[in-house]
C-alpha cells in the first residue's frame, strides 16, 4: 500500500497561500502512483465556500483516489458546514486494498485546538482492527521546534490507548506545519508538514508513505523534491 499524506494546504487569497507550491506537490503525488491520497485537515484558511471551491478543484488534479478531514481553519465561520457538501461525512470509512481507512473530525468550530469526542470513540471501537489506518488534522502527540504547546488534541490519551489496544500501525496527522514521526507502543504516528502555506519556518513538505512488513516514510520537499526516509 503506497499512500501520498498532504496536509495544511490552506487554500485562499492571502499570501500565505502559494499556489504553485500546491500544484507543485500534486505534480509529484501523481508521479508516485499512489493507491491513495490522504488530506488531514486544513484544505483552506477561513472555511469559506470560495475556498472549498478553489481546493476542490485543486484536488480535482489528484490522478489517485483521496480522502480528506477538516482541520480547526476549516471549521471557521460555520465552514464544518460547507466541508461536508464538497467533501462528504466528517467521520467515514473507506477500504483500500486491505486497509480499512478510518477518518476522523477533531475539529472544534471557531476553535485551534482539538477533539475526537466519546461518539467518535464509539464509533471507533466498532470499527477498528490491525489493518486500520487512523487520520485526522490534530497532532496526538507534541511536536518539537514548534514552540510552546498550546492545542494538542485534548483526548489524546484516550486516542492513544485505544490505537494500543486494538493494534493499529499507523496514524496520520497534521496541523502543526512541521513534518515528524514517533513511535510509540509501536504505533507509527505521522505528522505531515504543510505543502503550500508559508506561515512556517520550514520548507513546504508532504510525506510518501508505504506500508508492507514495514512502514517507511519518505518526507519530500516542495521546493527541490528532496527526501528523507524513515523507515519502521
Amino acid at each position: 500500500m503506497k499512500i501520498g499524506h498532504i496536509s495544511d494546504i490552506h487554500y485562499g487569497k492571502s499570501w500565505m497561500f502559494v499556489e504553485r507550491k500546491a500544484r507543485k506537490a500534486i505534480e509529484r503525488i501523481n508521479k508516485e502512483e499512489v493507491d491513495v491520497v490522504v488530506v488531514t485537515g486544513d484544505l483552506t484558511d477561513y472555511g469559506l465556500r470560495d475556498e472549498y471551491k478553489g481546493v476542490k478543484k485543486l484536488l480535482e488534479e489528484l490522478s489517485s483516489p483521496y480522502v480528506a478531514v477538516p482541520g480547526n481553519h476549516d471549521a471557521r465561520h460555520e465552514g464544518y458546514k460547507i466541508f461536508e457538501e464538497y467533501f462528504g461525512e466528517r467521520f467515514f470509512i473507506k477500504k483500500f486494498g486491505r486497509y480499512k481507512f478510518i477518518g476522523l473530525d477533531s475539529s472544534e468550530p471557531d476553535i485551534d485546538e482539538g477533539h475526537v469526542g466519546r461518539e467518535q470513540i464509539e464509533r471507533m471501537h466498532s470499527s477498528m482492527d490491525s489493518n486500520s489506518v487512523i487520520f485526522l488534522h490534530h497532532h496526538l502527540l507534541p511536536i518539537p521546534n514548534t514552540g510552546r504547546e498550546r492545542n494538542i488534541l485534548v483526548d489524546a490519551g484516550d486516542i492513544l490507548k485505544l490505537l494500543s489496544e486494538y493494534g493499529v500501525k499507523l496514524v496520520l496527522n497534521g496541523h502543526k506545519h512541521v513534518p515528524w514521526v514517533w513511535n510509540i507502543n509501536n504505533i507509527v504516528v505521522s505528522t505531515a508538514g504543510t505543502a503550500s502555506c508559508e506561515r512556517t519556518p520550514y520548507t513546504q513538505s508532504f510525506n510518501i508513505v508505504e506500508i508492507d512488513k514495514k512502514i517507511k516514510i519518505r518526507k519530500i520537499n516542495v521546493s527541490d523534491g528532496k527526501e528523507k526516509i524513515i523507515v519502521f
